[in-house]
């Protein structure tokens, strides 16, 4: 077999290997969502980190220095996912409405799905703990990130989340009538952080 043609068929063994071992390792393309090496840097301020047990990453491991609030709050990572609020919004901006008698009234939020968020990073079906800048940590188990409508808000009534107020942002869901204190008291709000478990 002449050499180039023996290079030739070496190179697109390799790359058939390379694919499948993407594929069987859940490293593909899925539904849209971007593999491993798909997930790109963010281009503004990040917003949101993802750390754990990820499939994607975009980001070093943790680094005392540069991530100094991160290690304020005694978080640290190998893999991490950030994203900024553009790509946040890339996954699909959702709509619910909330009902809580402690609010002035009816609260509209948009955002992705939380499921979109972590299946973009690699996490889909587990636990995860989200994580508000003051350091309260509420715990969401997988099935019941199935089972509920959460969004990860980035707007309230059509204005963005700002830090200072409930942002950057508003992990939530949809209740289907009049919210209670018990779905209040689940719902973390000014989350910048969200740990996989």
């Amino acid at each position: 077999m002449p050499r180039s043609l023996r290079v030739t068929v070496t190179r697109l063994c390799r790359t058939v290997l390379l694919a499948l071992s993407a594929l069987a390792t859940g490293g593909g393309a899925i539904g849209g969502v971007a593999s491993a090496a798909e997930l790109a840097a963010p281009g503004g301020p990040v917003v949101l980190t993802i750390a754990g047990e990820l499939g994607r990453t975009n980001r070093p491991a943790f680094d005392a220095f540069a991530d100094s609030f991160l290690a304020y709050h005694e978080k640290s990572f190998e893999q991490a996912a950030a994203f900024d609020r553009a790509m946040l919004q890339a996954l699909g901006m959702q709509t619910i409405t909330v009902d809580y008698a402690a609010w002035p009234g009816v609260m509209r939020f948009e955002g992705p799905w939380l499921k979109d968020v972590l299946a973009a990073a690699g996490a889909a079906g587990r636990p995860i703990t989200v994580v508000a800048l003051d350091g309260y940590g509420v715990e969401i188990p997988a099935d019941d990130i199935e089972a509920r409508p959460w969004i990860v808000a980035l707007k309230a009534n059509g204005a963005d989340l700002a830090i200072g107020g409930r942002g950057p942002t508003w992990v939530l869901y949809q209740t289907g009538g009049p919210a209670t204190a018990d779905d209040e008291a689940r719902w973390g709000w000014a989350v910048f952080y969200i740990e996989v478990r």
